[in-house]
């Protein structure tokens, strides 16, 4: 009996300790290694994607593979970069035709702000008593706090402002990188593939194979599955601001799908509070629109995430909420995102015989 129960325990602690130096080379990853190796991990993925193309390529023309891999990759570059390019055009004609406006806004501000108290007046009179009182409360607190919070506010956007700036140059050469890394990795696709195969050894490289078929048949899906998710809620408040006439549709449809792609946030985040602010304001149909264009994304989102994530296993809920707790203390925001995804792929691992880290 008391070799059983020392048994147990030796296979406890075991699985206890892999699972904790699992946890820690995941930290140490994400928190110092993936900055510096991110252009290099994109060059392989989209290697990887291009490779089909360029055996394809090379089968029916004759060609050498490094032209085959570069004309493919060339293609790939260009389709993407075109892209990103329009959007980021679009997006600067928008940011120039506001900024030009903002004196405009600010100049009438004055005007909005004393429609908007005297609304709230009208309502703070016609309400009873005690919610007077616990407004009276609100205001004072607000009145005492106020110029603190006004002044941190805009220290956050002053050291974001200059942060984004800093920044630049880290991103100019980040691009410059990955380009020539998905260039060299494409080159070389097979050799990279069969120097790193050569490093594990021998009973490593069958979980290895196996561990790429899963991540390949599972979290590949599930990014491919939020990223269209992501792109049907853009299309969706694109199509909204459109039709309501919006200025800038462009670029309140990219930041409210921002916040949307983030954990917990959703499009509720912008766009209800939009449409109270449009009420208050006594701007009744823009802001009845905008609670319209909530609920139908809200719909078209609970429809479709379950037929694209079909056949995912999806963590426990409250594994899910362990895990963007602990990843935003650990990573910050991002952390909420690859603490989760992190733990999915290893629960699909285990799933798949790859790794023992629970019964």
């Amino acid at each position: 009996m008391q070799f059983v129960y020392m048994s147990q325990l030796s296979v406890f602690l075991q699985r206890t300790i892999t699972a904790l130096l699992w946890l820690g080379g995941a930290v140490v990853f994400f928190r110092w290694l993936l900055v510096p190796l991110l252009p290099f991990l994109l060059a392989l993925a989209l290697s990887a994607m291009v490779e089909p193309p360029v055996q394809r390529l090379r089968r029916r023309m004759g060609v050498r593979r490094s032209f085959a891999a570069a004309m493919v990759t060339t293609l790939l570059l260009v389709v993407l970069g075109g892209a990103v390019a329009l959007l980021l055009v679009r997006l600067g004609m928008e940011l120039r035709q506001w900024s030009a406006r903002l004196p405009e806004v600010i100049e009438g501000f004055p005007a909005l702000w004393n429609g908007l108290l005297d609304r709230v007046g009208a309502w703070y009179a016609a309400s009873p008593p005690f919610l007077r009182s616990a407004l009276d409360a609100l205001a004072e607190q607000l009145m005492e706090e106020g110029p603190s919070l006004a002044g941190e506010v805009g220290s956050l956007l002053m050291g974001a402002a200059s942060s984004l700036l800093a920044a630049l140059p880290d991103v100019g050469l980040f691009l410059v990188t990955t380009v020539l890394a998905v260039y060299f990795t494409s080159l070389s696709y097979p050799a990279i593939l069969a120097f790193l195969k050569r490093q594990l050894p021998a009973g490593w490289q069958a979980r290895c194979r196996n561990a790429a078929q899963c991540f390949r048949s599972t979290i590949l899906k599930w990014l491919r599955a939020e990223l269209l998710l992501i792109l049907v809620t853009f299309l969706i408040l694109l199509a909204g601001f459109v039709w309501m006439g919006l200025d800038y549709a462009l670029l309140a449809a990219v930041f409210t799908a921002l916040v949307d792609a983030l954990p917990v946030l959703g499009t509720g985040t912008v766009l209800v509070p939009w449409a109270l602010g449009c009420l208050l304001l006594g701007n009744t149909g823009q802001g009845l629109s905008l609670l319209v264009l909530y609920a139908v994304g809200l719909i078209v989102h609970t429809l479709l995430e379950p037929r694209l994530l079909a056949g995912q296993v999806d963590l426990p809920p409250i594994t899910a909420l362990l895990a963007m707790y602990l990843g935003f203390h650990l990573l910050g925001v991002g952390g909420m995102v690859l603490l989760p995804v992190l733990l999915l792929l290893l629960k699909q691992f285990q799933d798949a015989g790859v790794i023992h880290l629970w019964s």
